[in-house]
């Protein structure tokens, strides 16, 4: 006899027989280094998801917009690099300010990643991700506000290891992958060099020119070299090269009355709000490509049994290009054009010993230099001059043009104009840090984290029009009629220069106490810092040049605990976090009928409030069956904003949004997975993989306004396989969306005041993927 014991009802699937004597197995360790130490999960008192590098190949997870699917709380947004955006417990995925930093700190290998987009691509050969909820500052080099990804890749072996997989499916994609590691010089030296290219179709149809949109192209090279003279002494260098063309559009969710009025008075059909149809008719080509260099070494030296010194310098650069239809339409009215040039340069210094067996502490020092180049142009067409005084026709007659059409207004007053607007941001970040384990009882762990940062920005901004014909000629009324119209319209020449600077102090106090082997509590008092920083745009009346500081105070109660023989595992976690402060984007009302909406300005939100519970847990149900469940609850609302932009077409300009939820903020997030192998004979054992995601609906926008709202949906994902008992290779199926859910991965605000445009997840995808390993 056997029964179903999963919800899902896979394990009715399985024949009687299949089942057979269960042994009393035990989960297996998860072992992680958040604390700079070889560890395992259950022993660190921080609420994280570990999610392992391995099963995230297997589940077809090759992203940072892929893991949030398994890990609940964690929400990735942007329709592309330099709109990434990375939230925790409701407050964070912003991101459309270039100068804006990551509430979300992000680290690959030790090394901070100064812009949100450089994490945005496929990873490679990666180990483990550590996702660190709760502000953290007191052992990493850069500070975060709202956690943390600590992302760890795989090192190279001194021992043989060739790996190989190519995958094919749906949209024509194809995924190839290879690793290659082992000795160069017998247990002294050590390489490692992987890649992975992969590209896919487009999902979305370009009725204009028959092209496809949303396409994926990118590749990434990565080669390592370990090196150990002998046990007390080793060298890491890591360098890595990627590339991304993957060109990625949004399609139209609302649009405003405005916008409406003017395709009326010009009798153009505008494109339905329709964005799941996955078509557009955009006249304009998209053209996105990122570029990343990068170059880090690590050394580790074991001065004496209780005392090691680590050094962590690294280089990285990050070039971005993006240039797309502003209109989304076949009507030539503005095009966008974005370059993007981020240098950085880190240096860590890190001490971690052992005074006896009862305190072990971390010490460091840490300096972050920053660059960012930034160019964009708004490069206006022969439709601009009709579109942009369409639904204004009688105010025209004010400025002395008394026309009755739009169709008579000259092109040439905005046709071929370009409005540049450029600037440079430099940064610098100095910290020192540390962080204290003491273990006064066996039972009882006391720990404290003291970190000192200053930080410095100073950069400028600049607007500059360009193109526009001159309007000699025209009778008198017309020229000045004209030139007001391109002043309010374009602007005028810009320039500032601005610099902040400032000192803080982020602090942790915990305590944990481990009743038995199987169950561990713990209380966590921290507070976490962003810097302020400058509005890299040009900046409308409701912000201002600079902004301030982001500050957290979290404080997290949590148990971890063991049961079932060792065979299932849960983690709980209750929190509350206050911000003062909050770094979030506004929606600037235009001052005058002619000027267009200012949507990337950052402004300060009073205080807001996030609470809420985590539940994360493994189980091995079986011998040959695995399952994890995630649930995430978060309340997160503004407790002070009373002087928020009030949404598109409302008045007056400023609203009071204190009580409401933040947005980017689901308040339901929830994962789980079973994985399920059993034995066919001949040394082959068939597999089978189920994922289930789920979260609840939340707006897009700070505003929110209509055409912003994401609603909630389930994505479902299922594999099945088979491959060698000793997993040398493997053959999978995989669905990917198996039910074909229409979603959304992230909200833009577009052209008019009001108009919305959002980025749909991708449909239903299937297809196979082989791997070797020898």
């Amino acid at each position: 006899m056997y029964r179903c014991i999963v919800p899902w009802g896979l394990a009715c699937l399985v024949a009687a027989d299949a089942w057979g004597q269960e042994d009393v197995l035990a989960l297996d360790p998860v072992d992680v280094s958040a604390r700079h130490r070889a560890e395992v999960t259950q022993d660190v008192p921080i609420a994280m998801t570990v999610l392992d590098g391995e099963q995230l190949e297997q589940a077809g997870h090759y992203g940072l917009r892929d893991i949030q699917q398994q890990a609940p709380g964690l929400v990735v947004s942007g329709h592309g690099p330099r709109h990434a955006g990375y939230g925790l417990r409701g407050f964070g995925a912003t991101a459309y300010n270039d100068g804006l930093d990551s509430s979300v700190g992000i680290f690959v290998d030790g090394v901070y990643l100064g812009r949100q987009g450089m994490a945005f691509s496929d990873l490679l050969d990666i180990e483990r991700i550590e996702v660190l909820r709760g502000p953290q500052g007191t052992l990493f080099g850069k500070n975060s506000s709202a956690g943390a990804l600590n992302i760890a890749t795989r090192q190279p072996t001194f021992h043989d290891e060739v790996e190989a997989e190519a995958s094919f499916g749906s949209y024509g994609e194809r995924r190839y992958r290879a690793t290659l590691s082992g000795p160069l010089l017998d247990d002294v030296l050590a390489g490692r060099f992987s890649f992975v290219d992969r590209k896919r179709d487009g999902t979305v149809d370009n009725h204009y020119d028959g092209s496809s949109l949303n396409d994926i192209d990118s590749q990434a090279l990565r080669g390592q070299l370990l090196w150990t003279p002998n046990e007390y002494l080793s060298a890491r260098l890591i360098a890595d090269v990627g590339r991304d063309d993957s060109a990625n559009t949004v399609l139209p969710s609302h649009y405003s009355g405005q916008s409406d009025a003017r395709a009326a008075a010009l009798g153009y059909h505008i494109l339905a709000t329709a964005p799941f149809e996955r078509e557009v008719w955009s006249n304009m080509p998209l053209k996105a490509r990122n570029d990343q260099n990068a170059l880090s070494l690590q050394l580790d030296w074991q001065m004496t049994d209780d005392l090691g010194l680590t050094s962590i310098t690294a280089y990285r650069d990050w070039t971005l290009r993006d240039a797309r239809d502003a209109d989304g339409m076949d009507l030539s009215i503005a095009y966008l054009d974005t370059s993007l040039d981020q240098r950085q340069f880190s240096q860590e210094l890190r001490l971690s010993g052992a005074l006896g067996s009862d305190l072990d502490y971390v010490a460091g020092l840490y300096y972050l230099q920053q660059t960012l180049d930034r160019r964009h142009a708004v490069e206006f067409g022969q439709d601009a001059s009709a579109w942009f005084v369409a639904d204004r026709m009688d105010e025209l007659s004010r400025l002395g043009l008394s026309l009755t059409h739009p169709s008579q207004v000259p092109s040439f007053l905005l046709d071929g104009g370009r409005q540049s607007i450029t600037g440079e941001q430099k940064s610098d970040s100095r910290a020192l840090f540390t962080h204290v384990t003491w273990r006064p009882w066996a039972r009882l762990e006391l720990t404290g984290g003291l970190r000192y940062t200053y930080e410095r920005k100073q950069g400028w901004v600049a607007r500059n029009v360009s193109g526009l014909v001159s309007l000699d000629g025209l009778p008198p009324i017309f020229q000045a009629g004209g030139e007001l119209l391109r002043e309010l319209a374009l602007g005028d020449y810009y320039y500032r220069r601005d610099s902040v600077g400032e000192g803080d102090i982020s602090s942790l106090l915990g305590a944990s106490y481990r009743f038995n082997d199987q169950v561990l509590a713990y209380a966590n008092w921290s507070r976490g810092h962003k810097a302020g920083g400058i509005n890299f745009d040009v900046v409308g009346p409701r912000a201002a040049a600079t902004f301030d500081a982001e500050r957290a105070t979290s404080l997290e109660l949590g148990l971890k605990t063991r049961f079932w023989q060792q065979r299932a595992s849960l983690d709980l976690a209750l929190y509350q976090t206050d911000v003062d402060d909050y770094q979030a984007l506004t929606l600037s009302q235009p001052e005058h009928i002619w000027m267009p909406p200012l949507r990337n300005n950052l402004l300060n939100v009073g205080k807001a409030r996030l609470r809420g519970v985590e539940l994360d847990s493994r189980w091995r149900l079986h011998s040959r069956m695995d399952m994890r469940l995630g649930v995430a609850w978060s309340d997160a609302r503004y407790r002070s904003f009373d002087n928020a932009p009030c949404g598109p077409g409302l008045a007056p300009s400023l609203c009071d949004y204190s009580g409401k939820r933040l947005y980017n903020a689901p308040e339901w997030n929830a994962s789980a997975g079973l994985d399920y192998h059993h034995p066919v004979g001949r040394g082959l054992e068939g597999f089978t993989g189920l994922e289930q995601s789920v979260r609840s609906g939340y707006y897009g926008t700070l505003e929110g306004g209509k055409g912003s709202w994401q609603p909630g949906h389930g994505l479902t994902n299922l594999r099945m396989g088979l491959r060698a008992s000793d997993h040398g290779w493997e053959v999978e199926f995989w669905v990917r969306n198996l039910f074909d859910k229409d979603y959304i991965t992230a909200v833009y605000a577009s052209l008019g005041l009001g108009d919305y445009a959002v980025m749909p997840g991708d449909p239903r995808t299937m297809g196979m993927t082989m791997r070797v390993r020898l």
